[in-house]
């Protein structure tokens, strides 16, 4: 069953021509108690929700934290990802392995502009890296959230959204079953304009 704000059926929803018309979006997944994750892992298993991460952020730069790249077997593919880490090296922009190191969310962000990928660029993650981002006034235009039906323990959170800066436009929700331990609802919320 879904939601919808502003949309007539979900078939209806362009989504990758809808995140194009953004310059900076966030993707997360979080709990009712904002819980991303645990131990560097997610905690939990939701196939649906890897579809969708992996269906919006095809083709385009996905900027993460150092902890974030190392939780993964290896890098996304067909994106370019871009690592937020200090220790790292960039090698030049030379990495063969579809990865670039920035210093910076701006840095990394520079990086993703000039990169000839497909829009937005993605922030993807950990916790300090939304948080960042997030401080940022006016940096993220568009956060797809796949909110958990679940209260979680973890030591990674995401920040809880402020209503007076943020507008749901869009949801839809999905039932728990043999492959999904957990129901969920993708939100995206967008950026109001003038801020009260």
């Amino acid at each position: 069953m879904a939601i919808l704000f502003g949309m007539d059926e979900p078939q209806d929803f362009d989504f990758r021509s809808f995140h194009a018309l953004y310059r900076v979006a966030m993707i997360v997944a979080c709990s009712e108690n904002g819980v991303i994750g645990v131990d560097g892992d997610l905690p939990w298993h939701l196939p649906v929700d890897l579809k969708h991460f992996m269906r919006s952020t095809k083709g385009c730069s996905v900027i993460m934290g150092r902890k974030t790249f190392e939780s993964l077997d290896r890098p996304l593919p067909n994106r370019l990802n871009i690592v937020l880490s200090r220790s790292m090296s960039d090698e030049g922009g030379k990495r063969s392995d579809g990865v670039r190191v920035a210093p910076s969310i701006e840095d990394a962000i520079a990086i993703g502009e000039v990169s000839g990928m497909e829009s937005p660029i993605w922030i993807a993650g950990g916790g300090d890296v939304y948080r960042q981002a997030l401080d940022r006034a006016g940096l993220v235009d568009l956060i797809v959230r796949t909110r958990v039906h679940a209260q979680v323990a973890g030591d990674t959170v995401f920040p809880e959204l402020d209503d007076r800066r943020w507008d749901r436009v869009r949801c839809e929700d999905f039932q728990a079953d043999e492959k999904h331990t957990h129901s969920m609802r993708i939100e995206w919320w967008v950026r109001r304009s003038v801020e009260d």
